[in-house]
C-alpha cells in the first residue's frame, strides 16, 4: 500500500517545471523569475493544492452559480475575491520555501511516467472512472432541470465531458505500456 501512496504523490506532483534534485528533493522551477524552489516533504501537499488553485476558483464558481442559485455577477465576484485570497496564499508560501536563483536540471517528473508506476487496478480503476465522469456529465445535460435550460452549462459540461474522456484515453493508452500488461500478452 505504501508503494500506490508514494506513487500516486509522485504523480500529483508531477508536472512542466517540477523536477528532483540529486538528493532527490523535490524542486518547483519559476521560469520568468529564474527562481527554484524546494518543496521540503511536509509541504508538499499544500504545494498540489495551490497549485490547483484556478481549478478550486472555478468548482468554487460552479457551486456558487448553480448549487446555491447565487446572481451571475455575484457569483463572479466572490470567485474573483476568492482566486485573489488564494494567489496571495501561494505567493507567500513560495516566498516562505527555500529557493535560489537558475535551476541545475536532473530527471524531469512528468506526470505520465509517475502514473505508469501505478498498479494494474489502480489504472483500471482511474480508467472507468474518468470514462464514467464523462458519460455522467453528457447524461446530466439532458437530465438535469438546472443545466438543461443554460446553454452555457451544457456547452460548459461538455468541454469537461471530453476532457475527461481524453484523460481517460491517456490512463487507457499507459495501461496498455503497463509492465504487469505487458506480462500478461
Amino acid at each position: 500500500m505504501k508503494n500506490f501512496k508514494n506513487s500516486t504523490r509522485n504523480a500529483l506532483l508531477a508536472g512542466k517545471n517540477i523536477f528532483r534534485d540529486t538528493h532527490g528533493n523535490i524542486i518547483y522551477y519559476h521560469e520568468r523569475q529564474n527562481v527554484s524552489y524546494r518543496i521540503p516533504p511536509n509541504k508538499e501537499n499544500t504545494f498540489v493544492t495551490f497549485r490547483s488553485r484556478y481549478a478550486l476558483d472555478l468548482i468554487c464558481f460552479t457551486f456558487l452559480y448553480i448549487l446555491f442559485d447565487l446572481n451571475i455577477y455575484l457569483s463572479v465576484g466572490i470567485c474573483a475575491v476568492t482566486g485573489i485570497f488564494l494567489e496571495y496564499r501561494y505567493r507567500s508560501f513560495l516566498k516562505k520555501l527555500v529557493h535560489s536563483n537558475g535551476l541545475k536540471q536532473s530527471a524531469k517528473l512528468k506526470s505520465t511516467d509517475q502514473a505508469v508506476e501505478l498498479s494494474r487496478g489502480a489504472m483500471l480503476l482511474r480508467i472507468v472512472l474518468y470514462i464514467a465522469l464523462a458519460a455522467l456529465l453528457v447524461i446530466n445535460t439532458f437530465v438535469s432541470v438546472n443545466v438543461s435550460g443554460n446553454r452555457s452549462l451544457i456547452v460548459f459540461s461538455y468541454i469537461l465531458a471530453v476532457f475527461a474522456g481524453y484523460i481517460g484515453i491517456k490512463y487507457m493508452m499507459m495501461f496498455a505500456r503497463h509492465k504487469d500488461f505487458q506480462k500478461v500478452l
